[in-house]
Parts: C-alpha cells; structure tokens; sequence
C-alpha cells in the first residue's frame, strides 16, 4: 500500500505523538489541563520555543537540560519519544507497508501509546489515570466495531473472532476477573490484592484484545512482572539503608481497603458505571469516589527535574500488563500459533 521508504513517516508521527505523550504523563495524574497553559519548564516557568521541542533532537542537542534556567530534564522524555517512534514505525511497516490496514494500524498505534503512557504514569506515581483506561477501552471497542469480521490471529477460536460482542465479553471477564483477585486476596491475605487502575486496565483489554489475547498478556504480565518485580525487590533489598536511629516514630501504614467499599466499586465497574464518570468534573467524580472510601492524592514526585528520592521497594503491576498488552498486539500471530500448538498437542 505504501512504499518502504514511507517508515520514515511512520518514525516521525511517533515520535511527535510521543511529545504529547509526555505532556499526559506530567498533567493527567496531577489533573491539569493538558492544552493550557503551553509547554513550559516547571523549574523556571519559561514557555518553550520551538526549538524546544524538536522530539528527541531538542533533548539530545540540549543534553538534557533547559535552554534557559539549565535545569536536567528526566531521561524519561527522550526514552518516551523514542519508545514511540519505533512503535509507530514498527506499526506502519506492518499494516501500511506489508499489510493493507489502515484502520487497524491507526487503532493499534493509538492503543500502544496509550499504554506507553499508562506504563510512565503508574511506574512514577503509581496510579493509572482513568482516561488512559477508558480511552484503550472506547478504541477496542471502536477497533471490533469497525473492524468487525476482519482476520485476526485467534480467528481459530470462536471467541478469538473479531466483533463487539466478543470484545464486550471479554472486557467483562477481565474486569470480572481482577475484581475476584482483589476481592479474595483481600479476605484472604486482609490487605490490598489489586489496584482499581488495574481492574480497569484488565477490562480495557479484553476489549482490545479478545479474550484469547487477554489471556496471553496476562501470563506474559505475570511472567515478566515475576522476574522483573523479583530482582528489583532483591536490589532494594540490598540497597536498604541501616536502621535509623531516631526516635521519631514512623507513620503506620495505610489501612486496607473496607470490603464492603471494594465491593461496590467491582459491581460499578461490572456495570461501567465508573465509565461514564469519567466524562464528569473531577470535583463531582472526587465526591462519589470519596464515599467509597477513595481518595485522590496529587503526587509530589517532579517528572520533569530529576531529583534524589527513595524508591519504593515494590513495583506496580500495571506497566506489566502494559507490556504484556503491547507485545500481544506486535507479535500476536506467533504467539497464537504457539497457543494453537500447545492445543493441538494436548488433544484439546
């Protein structure tokens, strides 16, 4: 449909749409308008020029650093520029160059920058802004809705065929799924099982993935999150400071979640309830939240200058699924072929 040297787009779309990606990593979890005020530097204030923002050029040519108070800027703005560009040129080859998929390549380039977006935003701050989620969510819906009929690598399974039935079931097995999770490891281990960021994200993709998808990126999450999540706590472990010798007493953890509230906030996203919050003013959402027991913290955390800090000894789960979500969308012929296989194989 196009020719290859046409990649060349596919790269600078990315990384340009990854620039955006950074301003929703900065303003979305602080609930700031992502249009106003313009881009600035939040040590000086200064509005950026356009030289400025040059994706990755501005940052290599200014080493990381703003043109005008000098301030570093985090490493993450560059990586997030690049991680997107070779999505999107990864992307176009795929469906634009060796496919004919427009609209599949415009759904899954939407889909995997949101993740990346998802995958920042939840490492830092440890929370999954609900309009991530519930645009992942409308852009598998949408991508079965319109796309309905087309092949896909689970084609072999009937609930693996795409259309928006299938996509709605699967985003309620997901969201049905993670709430049994949170619900038992709460009665069970009477502490807090699983995020409401990460129901959400479940349910978003069943719908993005079908449920022969979602099954994939969940084991590959667990997976990667097992090894990943391992050596890092066995890292943080090692790097635990001596005990402190002071005599100011610590602050007591964070009780966990009522069962009662948990359980009500599983039955409002079964029914998507939390869906149409979302289009509403924080202060009405803030308000309804805050009678099941949820309360919205701005984090502190600067993204944009790089400061000293204690890391937290675990990580999120939700950049794992993030991950396993993305690589279920770039490789998932291989993997339904692997899945098929091990089928066949079992006589099931």
């Amino acid at each position: 449909m196009f020719p290859a040297w046409s990649v060349v787009f596919g790269v600078a779309f990315g990384a340009a749409v990854g620039s955006f990606l950074n301003v929703l990593i900065y303003r979305l979890p602080r609930r700031l308008s992502i249009v106003f005020p313009p881009s600035h530097c939040p040590a000086c204030k200064h509005r950026l020029g356009v030289l400025d923002l040059i994706p990755l050029l501005s940052y290599v040519l200014q080493r990381g650093r703003c043109r005008y108070c000098r301030a570093r800027i985090a490493a993450r703005y560059f990586f997030v520029e690049l991680w997107n560009a070779a999505l999107w040129g990864w992307l176009w080859w795929e469906w634009l160059v060796v496919g004919e998929l427009p609209l599949r390549f415009l759904f899954y380039a939407l889909a995997g920058s949101a993740l990346i977006a998802l995958f920042f935003t939840d490492l830092e701050h440890y929370l999954i802004p609900d309009e991530l989620n519930v645009a992942l969510l409308l852009l598998g819906l949408l991508h079965a809705g319109l796309l309905a009929g087309q092949p896909t690598p689970w084609d072999w399974a009937e609930w693996g065929r795409l259309n928006l039935s299938n996509a709605l079931l699967a985003a309620e097995v997901g969201a049905f799924l993670f709430c049994a999770i949170a619900l038992i490891g709460r009665l069970v281990f009477r502490r807090d099982a699983m995020g409401h960021g990460d129901i959400k994200l479940a349910r978003a993709m069943g719908a993005l993935l079908l449920l022969p998808g979602m099954a994939v990126a969940f084991g590959l999450a667990i997976a990667s999150g097992a090894v990943i999540g391992g050596a890092w706590a066995l890292i943080q472990r090692r790097r635990q400071p001596l005990p402190s010798t002071s005599t100011q007493p610590e602050p007591p953890p964070l009780p966990p979640e009522p069962i009662p509230n948990l359980l009500i906030a599983c039955v409002l996203y079964l029914l998507w309830v939390d869906v149409l919050l979302t289009f509403l003013p924080y202060r009405v959402q803030d308000a309804l939240y805050r009678r099941l027991g949820q309360v919205y913290e701005e984090p502190e955390l600067e993204s944009w200058v790089e400061e000293a800090h204690e890391q937290p000894g675990m990580l999120p789960f939700g950049p794992f699924l993030g991950l396993g979500t993305m690589a279920t969308l770039l490789w998932g012929e291989g993997f339904a072929a692997g899945v098929r296989a091990y089928l066949d194989w079992v006589g099931f």
